[in-house]
């Protein structure tokens, strides 16, 4: 019985290793690409519904940024647009990458995806934030600017920042309060 263990198992690694060498062609930089994209792929994967979650809201808001732009009769060029885009979705990887690195030998154990979910979150909101803008110049008389002031009354709230338009990013003391309230916009 042992003997045919012992016998499977080679055969398993056997078989393994002659895949191996096939697929990376025998040769040093191939068998290095496959340990590297073997890495990757174990780093990605957990990650591809966050990342797929900031795809869908960056086209969403480019979407809508297209509409805005047609309606205010402004030429829309593939610099403005697609180069933006992609940048903002390389951005939006390499954001998601790095925290996956850090937390991935840090936090796996204790909390998965804890900081890249938390930065999917932040980059959610921010690309909800700009589509509800387009929203609101698109249909002025819908609820979006009931949304925005719910939005901005909570992100005040949380992060102690006033986010009105005349005192924009003042400080806020625990009492509500400008400590540097002296009428003069930024």
């Amino acid at each position: 019985m042992l003997g045919f263990i012992n016998n499977a198992v080679s055969k398993v690694i056997g078989s393994i290793s002659r895949m191996f060498i096939n697929v990376s062609g025998n040769t040093w930089y191939g068998k290095l690409l496959i340990v590297v994209g073997s890495f990757l792929t174990s780093l990605m994967v957990p990650i591809i519904p966050l990342l797929l979650a900031c795809f869908f809201l960056t086209g969403l808001d480019m979407y809508y940024g297209i509409k805005v732009a047609r309606k205010h009769h402004e030429k829309i060029t593939s610099d403005k647009n697609w180069k933006g885009t992609l940048n903002k979705l390389a951005g939006e990887i390499n954001i998601l990458l790095g925290a996956r690195l850090i937390e991935y030998p840090i936090l796996e154990g204790i909390a998965p995806l804890l900081l890249t979910g938390g930065l999917t979150v932040i980059i959610g909101l921010t690309e909800l934030w700009s589509i509800i803008e387009n929203l609101n110049t698109l249909y002025p008389t819908g609820p979006w600017k009931l949304l925005a002031k719910f939005l901005v009354k909570k992100g005040e709230d949380y992060t102690g920042i006033r986010l009105n338009k005349k005192y924009k990013y003042e400080r806020v003391d625990d009492y509500g309060q400008c400590p540097n309230m002296d009428e003069r916009p930024l």
